[in-house]
């Protein structure tokens, strides 16, 4: 076998082969970015009207989905420690599990990715809607729209800075 042979065969090998300690290297990544934004932008994070910058991070799903998912879930729990509507919010990781979901799984479509997007700040936006009015009986539609207009912006700007960096990166996953 040759030099080249050998130098192409490392370079074809894909990211699926990474080890465990990448792996929850890149899950603790994904949890700290999403829990510093979280933290950092507090003020806007919550309630009707947020603007939760954060949710940029789930754009990380299009790179490493598994890792993405279990890394946002974490970082949802984290900030969500401090929320305003107590304890009940803590539940929002369960529902971020499915919502995220969409994005894994329309991450290869190529428009569709946005798509995934839309559904991920469609069942967030349901949530927090709800959450809101069983806490303090806001109107839920309302709210939902609200919700639903930042998280849609921010879920694809998340994915588009994703894209870019995957592109750039030329990574290949899954």
């Amino acid at each position: 076998m040759s030099n080249e042979s050998i130098e192409n065969e490392k370079e074809s090998k894909s990211i699926n082969e990474i080890s465990i300690s990448l792996r929850i290297a890149l899950i603790a990544i994904t949890a700290a970015l999403y829990t510093a934004l979280g933290y950092i932008f507090q003020p806007i994070s919550f309630l009707g009207l947020q603007f939760r910058v954060a949710e940029l991070i789930v754009g990380m799903c299009l790179l490493f989905p598994i890792e993405g998912l279990i890394g946002n879930v974490l970082g949802v729990f984290f900030v969500n420690l401090t929320s305003p509507l107590g304890p009940i919010d803590l539940v929002s990781c369960f529902v971020n599990i499915p919502a995220l979901y969409c994005i894994i799984y329309l991450r290869d479509k190529e428009y569709l990715k946005y798509l995934g997007g839309i559904l991920y700040a469609i069942i967030i936006s349901f949530y927090v809607a709800i959450i809101l009015y069983i806490v303090y009986a806001l109107p839920i539609w309302l709210n939902f729209i609200y919700v639903l207009i930042s998280e849609v912006i921010l879920a694809s700007l998340g994915i588009t800075l994703f894209d870019i960096i995957k592109n750039k990166v030329n990574l290949e996953y899954y």
